[in-house]
């Protein structure tokens, strides 16, 4: 991993870069509790299926959001590079933690504001309301993620 370093530039902002299958995203660090091995996941009945259980970390019990399924891409099972994203959230006047599976976490990178474009509309298997843009990062594109977005139709 990278190392991470501090700045007072406002127009940075720093992303944990994410892997599903061979795409790249970004997770705003602001919102990164930590990083774990995935745990054990209890399903719920009648859940939506890109939330489909809740997972216990360390005693709190935290909904689950599959990417994969989100982003209706085919399941896989996990591997050794499979995490677990704890991430804080506002919905409805409140702040929580839910659990974000990914496919791998690679490393923090520093993005400047001006660097960000729209997702196009068109062309992206992605949906849009989802997401935040994209940036280009070392010669690849990587997608912001709006992580509050995720949770809606919960």
């Amino acid at each position: 991993m990278s190392q991470i370093t501090e700045t007072n530039d406002p127009s940075l902002q720093d992303y944990l870069t994410v892997a599903l299958g061979d795409d790249l995203f970004g997770i705003k660090v602001a919102l990164v509790h930590e990083v774990l091995d995935p745990p054990a996941m209890t399903r719920v009945p009648n859940a939506p299926a890109f939330a489909p259980g809740l997972v216990n970390v360390r005693g709190n019990v935290l909904p689950l959001i599959d990417l994969r399924n989100r982003f209706g891409m085919e399941p896989t099972t996990d591997t050794e590079s499979t995490r677990l994203i704890v991430s804080e959230v506002a919905a409805a006047g409140e702040t929580f933690h839910v659990g974000i599976k990914t496919d791998a976490v690679f490393e923090v990178i520093h993005v400047r504001a001006a660097e960000v474009e729209a997702m196009p509309e068109y062309g992206t298997r992605w949906p849009s309301r989802y997401l935040d843009g994209v940036v280009r990062q070392d010669g690849r594109f990587v997608v912001l993620l709006d992580v509050e977005r995720l949770l809606e139709d919960a």
